[in-house]
């Protein structure tokens, strides 16, 4: 029988050592010529973007803006303005870009900015106010009280109830005392004792004599008969209580009525 011969390989781990070191040296080497390549790919990103900081301020005071809206134009990039008007943007492409910013109360605006890969850009920013146009306001007032005095002066002159002398028929009269002014008035005379003279009704009894106003205050007859003529405004005269209006009747409104209206009441 014919004998069969076989040849056994090296030992185990005979050339296992010098391949082994091959392989790991082919490794070595791989992994040193990927190794700037994998590092451009992972740091890209960051070396492409760049970071915008700003300030944001009112033009005129340049006092800080909170509370506004900036964005990217054309990307989602977005963030609001602090208490101090202050932002940042991180991840903002590089190169020119548009900035817009609104804020309450201000016109809206954008900035053509230039971003660099890789580095910070801060810079200022400043918006105008809005014009305000307040709406228009009807302002009620009542009229002046001197005014209204003289409004009813007139309305009781129109009635057709007593006397009345303007202040245009007192100054055509150039007078020197009051007296001189009341004397004109039909059913008015003067009375003198010794040097004072008053006025009195002409239908009046003896010793009966007119009740002063001045200025629509009941007033003595001494200090309203001195009033001096040319800061009389206008005046009434009622000879008696039927033509008397109700706001100036009294006790002694028998004895005639007369009421004085200077240029300076209140």
């Amino acid at each position: 029988m014919p004998t069969i011969r076989s040849r056994a390989g090296p030992p185990a781990g005979g050339h296992a050592p010098a391949l082994v070191a091959a392989l790991l040296a082919g490794l070595a080497v791989g992994q040193a010529t990927l190794s700037p390549a994998l590092a451009q790919a992972a740091g890209g990103g960051q070396r492409d973007t760049s970071v915008v900081i700003g300030q944001l301020a009112a033009r005129e005071t340049h006092e800080p803006i909170g509370g506004a809206h900036v964005v990217v134009v054309g990307t989602a990039l977005a963030t609001t303005t602090d208490s101090l008007g202050r932002f940042t943007l991180s991840g903002v492409p590089g190169g020119e870009l548009s900035i817009e910013i609104r804020a309450v109360g201000y016109a809206s605006r954008a900035w053509r900015v230039t971003a660099q890969p890789g580095q910070t850009a801060p810079r200022r920013f400043d918006l105008d106010p809005l014009p305000y146009e307040l709406p228009g306001v009807l302002v009620k007032g009542k009229q002046p009280l001197a005014s209204r005095r003289y409004a009813d002066f007139e309305r009781r002159r129109h009635s057709g109830m007593g006397s009345f002398l303007t202040q245009e028929q007192i100054e055509r009269l150039h007078p020197t005392t009051l007296v001189d002014v009341l004397v004109t008035v039909h059913g008015v005379q003067q009375m003198c004792v010794y040097n004072d003279c008053v006025p009195k009704m002409v239908r009046s009894p003896p010793g009966c004599y007119p009740q002063y106003y001045l200025d629509g205050h009941e007033s003595t007859p001494y200090f309203a008969r001195h009033t001096p003529p040319l800061d009389v405004k206008g005046i009434e005269i009622y000879r008696g209580s039927s033509e008397t209006p109700g706001e100036f009747l009294g006790t002694n409104s028998g004895c005639g009525v007369i009421v004085i209206w200077t240029r300076s009441s209140p």
